[in-house]
């Protein structure tokens, strides 16, 4: 069977194309090769996916703005061009499903396929859909969600967010933590500047309790490690300074997190039974960040921190209540892990599969 992939959440997808390869699928790649336009930064997917093998076809799109439906009209042009760019890809590869892991780029080759006759299967990572997904849906055969909807619509199929095995190998592997506690901090693959700020006030204070691992992005990196600089040794010795991450090393090793709420980062954690401290993104599309962080704080393993309400004392002080109620939160990660599906991938895979043309 071919499967052509688009859409702009690569790690389910990723986590997806292993199972699709292991059920001796052909995968190919829609997507763009530059984050922005006019600039020579390449994007993530185009940096992973032709590693993999996966041969990769640049297509043009453009985001498209709820807000400002001007410039979605003005930039409207980038959608027809991609629209046919998918169609002479389409007529080369001859493909017997797309699966659309959404965004806004995902959405000229839906088209391209509907007009083919390409049947369409879309996962919808959030809570809430953006309007790019909004468009995908109505032309996808199935829908696939990560969380249960409320929506008794019958193309919508419950398939959880597709997940790296590595995650659940690692879970099974954890092992009981050891004081003092290490707290792993992330604002996200670029960082959050409000958080590494938040930090940089009571670095000090969280050094004398406890481990930190401080991922910072690279916007605040070269100041974070300033700080780190002018600890005493003793401290810089419990505190790691990352621009980015890699979870094989990280997740084994940490003991609570401090985190955005994308519903990657949600899942991962929840599987990995980690207490932990959401900030959701404030701007996140339909308030997605925020729904997602609120139901693993409905599991008990972890607490919302706004960003309106984030101060460095705030902070320090919601950290200091999870360490000392530490085997109260953790109880609860039965519960949590329930969030994470370990068969995400392989349902959706299925549900690709039982919607081919071929």
């Amino acid at each position: 069977m071919r499967v052509v992939i688009t859409g702009g959440h690569l790690t389910p997808a990723l986590a997806t194309i292993e199972v699709l390869r292991d059920r001796d699928a052909e995968v190919f790649w829609f997507g763009e090769k530059r984050a922005f336009v006019g600039q020579k930064n390449q994007t993530l997917e185009y940096q992973v996916i032709p590693a993999l093998g996966i041969p990769f076809f640049s297509i043009t799109s453009c985001k498209l703005q709820r807000n400002d439906s001007l410039k979605t009209i003005l930039n409207s042009w980038k959608l027809a061009i991609g629209f046919f760019q998918s169609l002479i890809y389409f007529s080369k590869i001859r493909p017997h499903v797309l699966l659309s892991f959404g965004s806004y780029v995902a959405v000229p080759p839906t088209l391209a396929a509907a007009v083919l006759g390409i049947p369409i299967v879309t996962h919808e990572q959030t809570t809430v859909a953006g309007l790019a997904n909004k468009i995908i849906a109505n032309f996808a055969k199935k829908v696939a969600v990560t969380f249960p909807s409320e929506n008794k619509n019958d193309k919508i199929v419950l398939t959880g967010n597709p997940t790296r095995k590595l995650v659940f190998e690692i879970a099974k592997k954890k092992k009981l933590p050891q004081k003092p506690l290490t707290i792993f901090i992330t604002g996200g693959s670029r960082g959050s500047h409000n958080i590494n700020l938040a930090v940089g006030e009571i670095v000090v204070k969280l050094l004398k309790e406890f481990k930190v691992i401080h991922q910072t992005g690279s916007l605040d990196f070269d100041e974070m490690v300033k700080i780190w600089g002018e600890l005493p040794k003793t401290l810089q010795k419990k505190y790691q300074v990352l621009s980015s991450f890699r979870g094989e090393e990280i997740f084994p090793i940490i003991d609570l997190a401090i985190s955005r709420s994308g519903a990657n980062t949600v899942v991962e954690l929840a599987a990995l039974g980690v207490p932990t401290i959401f900030i959701p993104l404030p701007w996140s599309g339909g308030g997605e960040q925020l729904k997602n962080a609120r139901a693993f704080e409905e599991t008990g393993l972890g607490v919302v921190l706004r960003e309106e309400e984030l101060s460095p004392q705030k902070l320090l002080k919601t950290i200091k209540n999870i360490a000392k109620n530490y085997s109260s939160f953790k109880k609860n990660a039965g519960k949590a892990k329930k969030l994470a599906n370990p068969h995400a991938a392989e349902n959706l895979a299925d549900l690709t599969f039982s919607v081919s043309r071929k």
